[in-house]
């Protein structure tokens, strides 16, 4: 039995040694593709420098097809650093040393090359300790910056064996599956894949962004440049990927900068933002936000407005190209949805959690809370005394608190005489901020209809906030509203109300987003202009 069972093992490793020959021969030019992209990209970042620059390559090689050769030729000296004593050839003209040496281990002097790269490597030194390891010694030799790739740990297909969440699986499986697996990997070898947030941790001072492949991005890419004297700008598409590589809008220096009240006079298209299908997203995050609030109310300038937007605000500004215009002109927007945290974390912006309408006020009211702010809370439509339970539950709440009016009406019951009373009572009462939770689209309209009409500083709309806060809804758990999952819980709560919004609207998203990165649809803003603000009637939505 032995021998069949042998020579029947044999015969199917040569079909799959086979099969896997074809594959690989098939995914050659996606993988080498690729690669150039994180090439490109890297050049595009050390364009300023020197031709005389000095270039450690950690893990180095000519590559699949020689792809890192046009790299190695922007550079006056080049190592390539391997455990691998295997030689290759490179071209005339192109002076590579080899040298044999572990990456957690460089044999090197601080700061002794002006660039270091590596490509694919930290995932094969071994476990978290090792890659802290690998990752503390290329910030040690590197001068100017370095430029650090690994496959992205939850892109769904592992990029070794070509098998879907290979990488989830216990060692065991693995063991079993290396062989047979479509991929590079013929046998088993542990690899340990890293998400953003671990490499982030593992690079602090570091941009961490996804690229290649659209909508999820297969690899990660680590970079920082110790000179400030770089500026990096690019075009980019809806969600980050122009013609050769994604966006790197932001800079060290166009952050906002709102810490003291004197001196910040940067406008806010300087600040940090992304694009979502055309929609102009402000990179910021609550303390962010609290702080321009305190500047605007200090300010005493024309009215401003901040939209919390998420993914169902999106998708309504595809649908209406109208409410894209209001968007944009709004003075903030603010990504109030996981999807949109993902999608700035994949442009480069380092966003951990959204602006959550209930945070934002809470965090507000907290910080301010003795300093003598007058708040006036519009919404609440469902139940007339929703405005009034969160005035006191917040004056409870954060002794201090000045609340000066609330009122809750239905906007379509509205008559163009009662707006205009409701605007009179609002500047009255004259407060520092505008809380209004009308949901959106309307609040964002309402705020862009009638900004110039009202003596306020600052309009915030919350959307639910009123509701969560109030205690008229309960909200979902921290864990649910940091990880993308508060949608099933409100679903779960309004079914009749919200489905549409996360089951219609949600497929919408992604479909858009697939046909933005597939190049298939532009979804950019258009030139028109937003409509008229209206002088006292109410557009009912």
């Amino acid at each position: 039995m032995r021998g069949p069972t042998r020579a029947a093992k044999e015969r199917s490793m040569e079909v799959v040694s086979g099969l896997r020959d074809r594959f690989l021969h098939w995914a050659r030019p996606l993988h080498r593709k690729l690669r150039r992209q994180k090439v490109e990209l890297f050049l595009r970042i050390v364009r300023d420098s020197s031709m005389e620059d000095t270039l450690l390559d950690v893990g180095g090689g000519p590559g699949i097809d020689g792809e890192f050769l046009g790299l190695y030729s922007s550079f006056s000296r080049v190592v390539a650093v391997n455990l691998d004593t295997q030689q290759f050839q490179v071209p005339t003209g192109i002076h590579v040393k080899k040298v044999k040496a572990d990456g957690c281990d460089l044999p090197f002097e601080s700061e002794s090359f002006d660039w270091v790269f590596s490509n694919a490597v930290i995932e094969h030194v071994g476990n978290f300790k090792k890659q802290k390891q690998f990752a503390d010694e290329i910030r040690r030799v590197a001068a100017k910056g370095y430029f650090v790739t690994t496959p992205n740990k939850f892109f769904p297909l592992e990029p070794h064996t070509f098998l879907p969440f290979y990488q989830f699986l216990p060692t065991r499986i693995q063991r079993r599956l290396a062989p047979y697996s479509p991929g590079y990997l013929k046998q088993y070898e542990e690899i340990n894949l890293l998400s953003a947030k671990q490499m982030q941790e593992l690079f602090p001072e570091a941009r961490v962004m996804s690229v290649g492949l659209p909508v999820f991005g297969n690899s990660l890419v680590a970079w920082h440049l110790k000179s400030q004297n770089h500026n990096i700008n690019a075009k980019g598409s809806a969600i980050g990927f122009p013609s050769a590589c994604p966006s790197l809008r932001s800079s060290p220096e166009n952050k906002i900068h709102v810490a003291t009240k004197t001196c910040n006079k940067k406008r806010l298209e300087d600040a940090p933002h992304f694009g979502v299908l055309g929609v102009r997203i402000n990179a910021v995050q609550v303390p962010d936000v609290v702080a321009l609030m305190e500047q605007w109310i200090y300010d005493r300038g024309p009215c401003r407005s901040i939209a919390a937007t998420s993914m169902n605000g999106i998708v309504e500004a595809q649908h209406d190209p109208s409410f894209k215009e209001i968007l944009n002109a709004t003075d903030l927007v603010v990504p109030d949805g996981m999807p949109l945290i993902w999608l700035g974390r994949r442009q480069g912006h380092r966003l951990s959690r959204r602006v959550y309408g209930p945070d934002l006020m809470l965090a507000f009211c907290e910080k301010t809370s003795g300093q003598g702010y007058r708040h006036f809370f519009y919404g609440g439509e469902r139940e007339p005394d929703v405005p009034e339970r969160l005035a006191e539950i917040l004056k409870i709440r954060f002794p201090g608190t000045q609340v000066v009016g609330t009122y809750s009406r239905r906007l379509s019951s509205l008559t163009s005489e009662e707006d205009d009373e409701i605007l009179a009572m609002i500047s009255c009462a004259a407060p520092d901020v505008l809380w209004v939770g009308l949901g959106e689209p309307r609040q964002v309209r309402w705020m862009h209809e009638h900004k110039d009409r009202l003596r306020v500083p600052v309009i915030v709309g919350v959307g639910a906030a009123f509701d969560m806060l109030s205690g008229r809804r309960k909200q979902a758990p921290r864990w649910m509203r940091e990880h993308g999952l508060e949608w099933s819980f409100r679903l779960l709560q309004e079914p009749r109300r919200l489905w549409r919004r996360y089951l219609v609207y949600g497929t919408q998203f992604i479909a858009y987003l697939a046909l933005e990165s597939l190049r298939l649809k532009n979804f950019q803003a258009s030139g028109a202009q937003p409509p008229n603000r209206m002088s006292g009637k109410q557009v009912r939505t």
